[in-house]
């Protein structure tokens, strides 16, 4: 006569493979995060480099005196106290608030382009990766930002 015999608990072959496929699982939740913070900070950099560019253009709007070619000779002459400041505070604010941050304006045809550029080492790890296609470095960023006052 056979016996069955009633088998209790688990083997460890079944714990091992629990094992796996829960540390698996936790690579996979530690590569979301690191890619998520590398998102969220480059995003940050973004947000910070519109707000820069909105920042010079009002302080035009408010200092200039409204119309594009009083802008242009008043920020563009590089001749003037109060516009010498805005500009030298302007870039001071990019240079603090974004790595290697740079900014410039360009005056002509009827605009006011503002540029800021800053590296962001985290985002590009390739050469295919890249924060702008017109820059040949994958690590650096602009935000270009074209308007009339």
């Amino acid at each position: 006569m056979t016996t069955y015999r009633k088998s209790n608990g688990f083997t460890l072959l079944e714990v091992l493979i629990t094992i796996l496929i829960v540390s698996v699982g936790l690579l996979g939740l530690a590569a979301l995060q690191a890619f998520s913070l590398k998102a969220d900070q480059s995003a940050n950099f973004r947000t910070q480099a519109t707000s820069l560019a909105y920042m010079i253009v009002d302080r035009m709007r408010a200092h200039g005196g409204g119309p594009l070619n009083t802008a242009t000779a008043y920020y563009g002459s590089g001749t003037d106290a109060r516009a010498t400041s805005d500009i030298a505070e302007w870039q001071a604010s990019i240079a603090a608030m974004l790595p290697e941050g740079t900014g410039s304006m360009v005056f002509g045809g009827g605009n006011i382009v503002v540029n800021i550029r800053w590296r962001d080492a985290r985002w590009a790890i390739s050469t295919d990766q890249r924060c702008t296609s017109t820059i040949a470095d994958p690590q650096v960023c602009m935000f270009s930002l074209t308007t009339t006052l």
